[in-house]
Parts: C-alpha cells; sequence; structure tokens
C-alpha cells in the first residue's frame, strides 16, 4: 500500500471535525514530506479542511455545506500538541462546569505548559496563561480543584462558603490515593492559603491530613475569607477566619 493510500485509510477513520496533526498519521516519522504532499492533495480535492498550519479536520456537511468543528474540538487542538497533553481548562468556564457560578464567559481560560498567548476562533476565544506544574492527564481533576481554592476570593457570583461546600463533595469522592494527591500537589505547587482550605476541607470530612501539609504552613499567618462559622468550625485550627 502506498503512502497516500495509508493515509487516506488513516483519515477514514477520523470522526468528521476532530482536529489532528501530521505527527498523528502514520508514516509521518518515515516520510514526512511524502504524508504533507498527500494531505496537500486532500485539501485540494476538498476531502479535508485545513485548520491552521500543520492542523487539519474532515469536515462534516450540513445542510448549509460544511460545518466548521464544535467549540469542545477547538478547545481540545489547544490543550494537546503533537497527542500530549499541554493544557487545562480553569477560570470562569471550569467554575461553570463544577457548578460554581452561572456565569458562562465567551472567552476560556486554559493554563498552560507552554507560552502565554490568545487564540481567535469566532465563536470562542481561548486565553492561555502559563503555569510551571507538569500536567498530566491523571492530575487534572486535581489542579482543577485547587485552582477554585487559589481564586475563590474572586470568582464571579460565587459564595465563599457554598464553593467550599461544593470542592468538599468532590474531595469525598475521590479515592484515598486520589486524596492523597490531591494532597501532595498542594503542597508542591500551590500557595498557602490553598494549602490551609484543603486541610480545612479534609479535616471536615475526617479524613487523615499528614502532618508535613500543616507543617508547610506558618502558624502566626491568618488567612481572610470571612467564613461562615458555623459551618466551619474547625477553620480556626487552620488559621482561616
Amino acid at each position: 500500500m502506498s503512502i497516500a493510500q495509508t493515509i487516506q485509510s488513516a483519515i477514514e477513520t477520523m470522526p468528521t471535525g476532530q482536529i489532528f496533526g501530521y505527527q498523528e498519521l502514520p508514516c509521518y516519522a518515515k516520510s514526512p514530506s511524502a504524508v504533507i504532499k498527500a494531505m496537500s492533495r486532500m485539501v485540494s480535492d476538498k476531502r479535508l479542511k485545513r485548520f491552521s498550519k500543520g492542523k487539519f479536520y474532515v469536515p462534516k456537511k450540513g445542510l448549509f455545506g460544511s460545518r466548521k468543528p464544535s467549540d469542545s474540538e477547538l478547545i481540545r487542538s489547544v490543550l494537546y500538541k503533537e497527542g500530549c497533553l499541554r493544557g487545562y481548562v480553569t477560570g470562569l468556564s471550569l467554575y461553570n462546569q463544577l457548578g460554581i457560578t452561572t456565569q458562562v464567559p465567551r472567552t476560556i481560560t486554559v493554563a498552560y505548559n507552554g507560552g502565554r498567548q490568545e487564540k481567535e476562533f469566532g465563536t470562542i476565544r481561548i486565553k492561555m496563561i502559563v503555569t510551571r506544574i507538569p500536567i498530566k492527564e491523571k492530575d487534572v481533576k486535581f489542579l482543577q480543584y485547587l485552582d477554585v481554592l487559589k481564586d475563590i476570593k474572586k470568582i464571579l457570583d460565587a459564595d465563599i462558603n457554598l464553593t467550599l461546600e461544593i470542592i468538599r463533595q468532590y474531595i469525598a469522592e475521590l479515592s484515598d490515593g486520589e486524596q492523597l494527591r490531591l494532597i501532595t500537589l498542594a503542597q508542591n505547587y500551590y500557595s498557602p492559603q490553598v494549602r490551609a482550605l484543603v486541610g480545612l476541607l479534609f479535616t471536615s470530612l475526617t479524613l487523615p491530613v499528614p502532618n508535613s501539609l500543616s507543617c508547610s504552613l506558618n502558624p502566626t499567618t491568618t488567612y481572610k475569607l470571612k467564613l461562615d462559622s458555623l459551618k466551619w468550625p474547625m477553620a480556626k485550627e487552620w488559621n482561616i477566619r
């Protein structure tokens, strides 16, 4: 089978609207120039649409012609580079998804292992902010929960006490190993205030809290969040007011 035929077979298995790059195609590592030529011919024949430099998708036919990729696919195209996860959704879009706020943003914020930039796709705008935290698939939800705690005082239309209750419920649903991983990430990459909030949430769930978490906090520092003392009676143990 020729390279062109191999590429054609691979393209036929691609879901319509899914964005992909050269690196995801067979033969590219061995014969990149032949793969690029085959792709260019398919674009010329209108079997493929060029999304951006080195990115393509199989167009989905609709009543009014071919459709562009969905918003979720546009976001996915930013999160992954050469098949590797490089970012995750954070900010207002995440907080809406978790049920913390009713605000629906047009700009999607992505924490990204790379440079700061913005991409305009017409229906949505994606803003990439730099994070130094190594991003792994298995850690994404933990990083998202911790981001909520990091931004807890500035989430639009969100009550701090209710936000903590929501995150507490998500933590309660984690396995023992996942809970320990969340604490490890908090200790390694997040501020003292976030670590104190993690300690409070674990304590309120009567979950074990490693001594290393409390030892990582300055006992003279107070975190002013104006929590409801009736809902969070153990907040003082973590110097949260």
